[in-house]
């Protein structure tokens, strides 16, 4: 709902050009006076070809809605950097592990429980690079006190668009997000080059999750504890913000590359008296831009979204109630949008640049369909509860699927689980056909698609350009933690 108005006095400015925004507020240009800023993350640029860069994971003091917070952070700060890159450039990130010893440094004979809390790693979600050596292998571990230098080539063929990086080490992967270990990484080209795109501000808005007991540390998962993570007591933060105001003029389109970074949280992204004008769904560019009044992103979503402001007032950015991943998972208001009573008139895209991908036909497919099913261990050992795959849990050193290189397959996911089970695999990216047996009127391109409750979707995917072995999984990352992962190896 609205909230509140400005004062009457209105000033009308028509033209769409005008003096650049500040750094902090995102690239194209505001018109006239610039609105308060908005915090952005900080952001790194690559020079001469090449971003490098140093992310030191340490616990790190900040502070949440005036109460101190001690968390797994990187560079000390609440959320990551953001890391914008184009096509064919490098990116060289240290990935350097200041947090100290693990009270386990023997990992456990069970893989699939929370261990080793402090050992790190770091994915690069929704990049389509190698996923061998110093690339995105998410099979490195990263102890305390050690480094590791990791290297990326963005290839022609990725496409623009919004991505995000996190910890992926298996058995500290929740604990590591849920304390905000997360950041932007986009490619830049595409609908950014679209002149009434460009001319929006572009404004990063990563929601994460935080948890926290009453010291401000995100509470020990383990054998005593074996579930911490209340729902009561989280927070949904927006750059690492609470309910942060986002000052905009009225008329002016704004771009707002939304981003799920919560571990276990789908979020069903609204703005009162608003329409969203989709334009991109997990950094896949669409075909022809959408208009919606909310937009559902899974735990690790992403959506490009244009606003065009309306009348002046405080409007509620809400995550609406959801009942997709859990039953009764609450509306809760995660910022404001602060309209100003100047007017400015600014222009939506009339059309999109074509998609990037052309979508899978069935004379495309080169093998069977395969099936994997999601479901909860009927036995599992005390005291955690574990997940599966195909009956059966993750074990780093078993390979589950080998798929020839360059082949181009169809899978069915089954849920049989009341639970949603947001489905992710690395490198390439996904098309999905239908969920619950009914078609899409449209294939949509995906990295992150939601599995419902008791249901079931059938994607298309290309396995080309790279080898070697990744992962598949749930990325409620609990359950990714707790054994419904799976090893994909490309030969």
């Amino acid at each position: 709902m609205i909230q509140g108005c400005g004062s009457d006095s209105v000033t009308q400015i028509t033209s769409t050009s005008g003096s650049t925004a500040p750094p902090d507020q995102g690239s194209g240009n505001v018109v006239g006076p610039t609105p308060p800023a908005f915090i952005q993350p900080q952001v790194l640029r690559a020079v001469n070809g090449v971003l490098d860069t140093t992310l030191a994971t340490s616990l790190a003091t900040n502070t949440v809605g005036g109460s101190p917070v001690t968390l797994r952070s990187y560079n000390g700060q609440l959320t990551g950097p953001t890391l914008r890159l184009k096509q064919g450039e490098r990116l060289r990130v240290l990935l350097r592990n200041d947090l100290g010893a693990d009270v386990d440094p023997v990992p456990p004979a069970n893989p699939d429980t929370p261990h080793q809390l402090n050992t790190t790693n770091l994915h690069t979600h929704g990049l389509h690079v190698s996923p061998q050596g110093n690339s995105d292998n998410i099979f490195v571990e990263i102890h305390p006190g050690d480094s590791f230098q990791y290297e990326y080539t963005i290839p022609t063929s990725q496409p623009p668009g919004t991505l995000w990086y996190h910890p992926h080490k298996h058995g500290s992967s929740n604990v590591q997000l849920i304390s905000g270990m997360a950041g932007a990484l986009i490619i830049e080209g595409g609908l950014d080059e679209v002149p009434a795109i460009k001319a929006a501000r572009d404004l990063v808005y990563l929601i994460t999750e935080l948890n926290v007991d009453g010291t401000g540390q995100v509470p020990l998962w383990n054998a005593a504890n074996t579930n911490p993570f209340a729902l009561a007591n989280r927070r949904l933060l927006v750059n690492g913000q609470l309910v942060p105001t986002l000052s905009a003029f009225s008329g002016e389109v704004i771009r707002l590359r939304i981003i799920n970074g919560t571990a276990r949280a789908a979020v069903p992204f609204s703005i009162t008296g608003h329409t969203l004008n989709v334009i991109s769904l997990d950094g896949i560019a669409l075909p022809s831009m959408r208009q919606v009044s909310s937009v559902l992103l899974p735990p690790a979503g992403r959506c490009d979204v244009l606003v065009r402001c309306g009348a002046p007032g405080n409007y509620d950015v809400q995550k609406l109630l959801d009942t997709s991943v859990t039953n009764n998972d609450a509306l809760v208001n995660i910022g404001v949008l602060n309209v100003l009573n100047t007017v400015v008139t600014m222009e939506l895209p009339d059309k999109l640049p074509a998609p990037p991908y052309q979508n899978i036909t069935d004379a495309e497919l080169t093998d069977p369909v395969k099936q994997f099913t999601f479901a909860q261990a009927n036995n599992s050992p005390p005291p955690f509860p574990n997940f599966t795959v195909n009956g059966v849990l993750f074990d780093p050193t078993r390979v589950d699927v080998t798929i020839p290189l360059n082949s181009v397959q169809e899978w069915e996911l089954i849920n049989t689980t009341t639970n949603g089970h947001p489905f992710h695999i690395h490198v390439n990216d996904f098309m999905v056909v239908s969920v619950n047996n009914v078609p899409l009127p449209e294939p949509e391109w995906h990295d992150t698609f939601n599995i419902p409750k008791n249901g079931r979707i059938r994607i298309r995917h290309r396995f080309e350009d790279f080898k070697g072995m990744y992962v598949f999984h749930c990325h409620i990352l609990v359950h990714e933690d707790l054994g419904m992962m799976q090893t994909v190896n490309v030969v």
